[in-house]
């Protein structure tokens, strides 16, 4: 998990929280969904390659990252 974490910072210049509580793979898809932090509403903003997902919550910061293949990362 802390690779794949160190690469969406590389890659996207995002200031990640450290603290994971969830995270769910979907082996069929390659899909990777993290989460930091419990909220109640987030907004979902896509990355320029539209490999990755950014949820932030109403105080905009990262509540969750979908990766949405895995393997182009």
């Amino acid at each position: 998990m802390k690779d794949v974490l160190e690469r969406l910072k590389r890659r996207y210049g995002l200031k990640i929280p450290t603290k994971v509580i969830m995270a769910d793979y979907d082996a069929d898809e390659g899909d990777l969904y993290i989460k930091f932090s419990e909220a109640e509403h987030t907004e979902g903003e896509p990355s320029n390659d539209g490999l990755v997902i950014v949820h932030y919550d109403s105080s905009d910061a990262i509540a969750a990252i979908e990766i949405l293949n895995l393997a182009d990362l």
